[in-house]
C-alpha cells in the first residue's frame, strides 16, 4: 500500500506525528485533528511497508507515532521495532480494535523497547479525542527536563560526601487502619553546585561504580538514625527504613558500622529496618540467606522492596527472614482501572499476609488507590497521597504540626 499525501504542516510547529492506521478514512481524520491543533503531521500511511518507506526516507523522526496494531501487511509490533532501532525513537501512540490483553502488550513492547508511551485508545475512538491526548502529552513532555545530566564523577561524589551534601529526604508511611503515621523511608539526595537536587537513580549506580556506596550508605543511616532518635525523644513512635545494597551486607564490617550507628544514639534496632530489593533478594541464595539472617540477628527488620518487579522465588521468600514486603508503585498507580494490577496487589498483599509480613503499598497518590489496596490487606501506604519526601528537619517540623500523628486524608 503507498503512503497517503502528506498532511499540510503549520509553520514553525514544535510537535510533529506520523499517522499509521489500516483505515485511511479515518488516519486522514486524525491527521487533520492533529494538524488543526498545531501538529505538524508529516506522514500519513496505511500499512507496515508504507511506513516504512516514510521510515527510509527521513533522519528526522516525529515526536509521536499514532499506530495501529493490524496491518494487511504486517502489525505494528514490527514498525515498533524498526523505530527503536533509530536514534531519538517517537513515542507511540496506540489506537487499535484489539483486545486489551493485546493492546496492553503492545504498550509493554513499547516500553521495553524504549520507546515513550503517548497514550492507548480502543477503537472506535474520536479523531478528536486522540488530538486531546496528545496535546496533555506534549504538555508532560515539555514539561518534564529534557537534558539527561552527566554521569557523576569520583571526584564530585567525594566532594560531596566530604562536604556532607549527601543527605536523607524522608517520606512518609501511614497505617491504613488508624491513618497514624508509623514511620518514614530514607532516600538518597543530593544537591550539586548550582543548587540541583540530585536523585538516587543518578547516585546509586556512580556511587557504585566508584566503590563509595558502602561510605554514602553508612552516613545516610547514621543521619536516618538521628532523625529516628529526635522523634523519640519528643515521644513521637516514628521508625525509619534505609535502602541498602546486597553487596553491602556481604562485608561484616559494614554491618557492625551500621550496628554502631544505631549504638551511637542509644536506639533499640528494632526501630529501623533495612530494604533489600526483589533482585537482591533473588541473587546467591546461601549469601542472601546469611546476609538475610545477620541483619536480623542484629535486631534491624527488613522488608524486601519492589515485590513484583523481578522473578520471584517463593521457596527463597519463606527462608530469609522478611518483616514487612513492599508492592511496588508500578502496580499500585491506577491499580483501580486495570484487572491485572489489582490482581497483582491482591496476590501480594495475600503473600504477605499468610508469611506474617506488613504489607505496604507504595506509590499511592489517589483515595481510589488507597481503598483498592486497603481491601487487598495492605497495612500501610507511601506515596504522594500522604506526602513527598522532605528533608530531615522538615519531615520532623511536619510530624509536630499533625494530631497525635495522625494524618487528616484530603476530601473527596
Amino acid at each position: 500500500m503507498s503512503a497517503l499525501p502528506l498532511t499540510r504542516a503549520f509553520p514553525g510547529a514544535q510537535r510533529s506525528a506520523w499517522i499509521v492506521i489500516d483505515d485511511k478514512r479515518q488516519a486522514q481524520a486524525i491527521a487533520d485533528a492533529l494538524a488543526a491543533d498545531g501538529w505538524q503531521v508529516c506522514g500519513v500511511a496505511s500499512g507496515l511497508a508504507a511506513a516504512r518507506r516514510l521510515l527510509a526516507a527521513t533522519t528526522n523522526l516525529p515526536d509521536v507515532v499514532v499506530s495501529g496494531l493490524r496491518f494487511a501487511d504486517g502489525d505494528g509490533l514490527q514498525l515498533m521495532r524498526a523505530l527503536a532501532k533509530r536514534p531519538h525513537a517517537p513515542a507511540m501512540f496506540i489506537a487499535s480494535r484489539q483486545q486489551r490483553a493485546v493492546i496492553k502488550g503492545a504498550a509493554a513492547l513499547a516500553e521495553a523497547c524504549g520507546l515513550p508511551l503517548a497514550g492507548i485508545a480502543e477503537q472506535p475512538v474520536e479523531a478528536a479525542t486522540i488530538a486531546r491526548a496528545l496535546a496533555e502529552f506534549a504538555g508532560r513532555r515539555a514539561a518534564a527536563p529534557r537534558e539527561a545530566r552527566p554521569p557523576l564523577k569520583r571526584a564530585q561524589l567525594l566532594a560531596m560526601l566530604e562536604s556532607d551534601a549527601l543527605r536523607p529526604w524522608l517520606q512518609p508511611k501511614m497505617r491504613i487502619d488508624t491513618r497514624e503515621v508509623v514511620g518514614f523511608e530514607a532516600l538518597m539526595r543530593a544537591c550539586d553546585d548550582d543548587g540541583q537536587l540530585i536523585l538516587p537513580d543518578q547516585l546509586i549506580g556512580a556511587l557504585a561504580m566508584h566503590d563509595l556506596l558502602d561510605e554514602a550508605t553508612l552516613r545516610m543511616a547514621r543521619q536516618t538514625v538521628e532523625f529516628v532518635a529526635a522523634c523519640l525523644g519528643e515521644g513521637m513512635a516514628i521508625s525509619a527504613s534505609i535502602n541498602v545494597s546486597m553487596q553491602s551486607l556481604t562485608d561484616l564490617m559494614f554491618c557492625h558500622e551500621l550496628a554502631a550507628a544505631v549504638e551511637q544514639f542509644g536506639l533499640d534496632p528494632s526501630w529501623i529496618t533495612i530494604e533489600i530489593t526483589e533482585s537482591d533478594a533473588m541473587a546467591d541464595p546461601v549469601q542472601v540467606i546469611e546476609n538475610a539472617t545477620r541483619i536480623r540477628l542484629l535486631g534491624f527488620n527488613l522488608a524486601i522492596d519492589d515485590l513484583g518487579t523481578g522473578w520471584s522465588s517463593m521457596d527463597q521468600l519463606t527462608r530469609i527472614p522478611f518483616s514487612e514486603l513492599k508492592i511496588e508503585r508500578t502496580f499500585t498507580s491506577g491499580v483501580e482501572r486495570d484487572r491485572g494490577k489489582r490482581a497483582i496487589v491482591r496476590a501480594c498483599a495475600q503473600l504477605g499476609t499468610e508469611l506474617g509480613l506488613s504489607v505496604v503499598a507504595e506509590g499511592v497518590e489517589t483515595l481510589a488507590e488507597l481503598d483498592f489496596v486497603a481491601h487487598a490487606g495492605c497495612t500501610q501506604v507511601q506515596g504522594y497521597l500522604v506526602a513527598r519526601a522532605m528533608p530531615a528537619p522538615a519531615a520532623l517540623a511536619w510530624l509536630r504540626g499533625l494530631d497525635e500523628l495522625r494524618f487528616e486524608l484530603p476530601a473527596r
